[in-house]
């Protein structure tokens, strides 16, 4: 079998999509069979070169033509058609939500990591929007298989767009295997370069609506017994401006610290030694930090928003948005004593039930089954 997975995002994205087929890939190309063949295709008009190490997997890589043009192309006439560049194969994977002009013949698998697009279109940027919910249904309609990254997710098209149930699958994601375990001493020399010598809470994530941060910044304000610092991990996105204004006004400001990307041994060494992480997502379609979080010992406190319920599950604290509560959760966890040894007990029996290798295991599955 012969199968053609979609590495763009991967090339263009670090957080997202990026992060989930940067992990997936070498997953994949480690477990195919001794008749399969695993074939990355990207276009790279500019020679930026491959995401991975070599020999990670095969390569089918584009330079003739700019893909942001054939993409654009795709968008606006749905011509030319996607086997004009992609390799021949028995089943194409699609990983970053829309299919694009694919002849009737071959077979794709889908990924869609979310349905904020439908939730909450608010959040999202409008040209993403339009290009979501022009190609939205002919994408689902159009898929032998459609993957999603929980059960959540994946309950939710089925009702968006009545689709059987053996259409669209779960399969989960897990704590990334580059976030190794660290020690004591190898997580503060990591820190010692970004200047964290205080205590800290600590926020993982792109800055965008989705994510909340001015509910954030407002119980980073009421809390009255910690004098650490809230650390925000994660690059500018989309809508920006008036988070940094919300962040501008907050009256700790002096104390909420702008990291932007950092590495995977730079963010392992941040949940090691944060007081907790905060996520108060609006909406989520997995919520990696918090699995990470909660494998590495960093206690979680997260919202119900999406997925969080499903995954976050008894491994931390989830929370309606009620600033109070927050508030009330995070000094609670700060001043007992007992509370924190038996929440950092409690997320890594949690993150111990999710795994990545199993999400490659049950992507091959689903290729398989699709070929057949």
């Amino acid at each position: 079998m012969i199968v053609s997975l979609q590495l763009q995002a991967a090339i263009a994205q670090r957080a997202g999509v990026g992060r989930y087929v940067h992990t997936l890939a070498p997953l994949l190309a480690a477990r195919k069979g001794a008749d399969d063949r695993l074939l990355g295709f990207y276009f790279d008009f500019r020679n930026n070169g491959s995401p991975f190490p070599p020999g990670t997997l095969e390569e089918h890589r584009v330079r003739w033509v700019p893909g942001a043009a054939v993409q654009q192309a795709w968008k606006r006439i749905g011509f030319p058609p996607y086997t004009w560049f992609a390799p021949k194969a028995d089943v194409h994977h699609f990983t970053n939500f829309v299919i694009p002009p694919l002849p009737k013949k071959e077979k794709a698998v889908v990924s869609i990591h979310d349905a904020s697009f439908l939730r909450f279109p608010e959040t999202l940027e409008p040209k993403n929007l339009a290009y979501l919910r022009k190609h939205m249904d002919s994408t689902v309609r159009r898929a032998d298989l459609i993957l999603t990254i929980s059960e959540t997710i994946a309950a939710e098209l089925r009702e968006a767009y009545a689709l059987p149930a053996d259409r669209v699958r779960a399969t989960l994601l897990g704590p990334p295997p580059a976030l190794a375990q660290l020690g004591e001493n190898e997580a503060m020399a990591l820190l010692k370069p970004l200047g964290l010598d205080k205590p800290f809470l600590l926020h993982v994530g792109t800055l965008e609506p989705r994510k909340n941060h001015a509910f954030l910044f407002e119980v980073f304000n009421r809390l009255e017994s910690f004098d650490g610092d809230l650390v925000l991990c994660g690059m500018e996105g989309w809508q920006v401006e008036p988070i940094l204004k919300a962040l501008e006004n907050s009256p700790k400001r002096e104390r909420i610290r702008r990291l932007n990307y950092v590495s995977d041994p730079q963010l392992t060494a941040l949940y090691r030694r944060a007081e907790a992480l905060l996520f108060p997502s609006l909406y989520e379609g997995f919520g990696l930090p918090p699995i990470e979080a909660m494998r590495q010992g960093c206690p979680v406190i997260s919202s119900d928003g999406g997925s969080l319920p499903e995954v976050v599950g008894p491994g931390g604290q989830v929370l309606p948005l009620e600033a109070e509560a927050w508030v009330d959760a995070v000094e609670r966890l700060l001043s007992d004593p007992e509370a924190r040894p038996a929440q950092v007990l409690a997320g890594r029996t949690r993150a111990a039930d999710f795994s990545w290798e199993r999400c490659a295991d049950e992507t091959w599955a689903a290729y398989r089954e699709v070929a057949s």
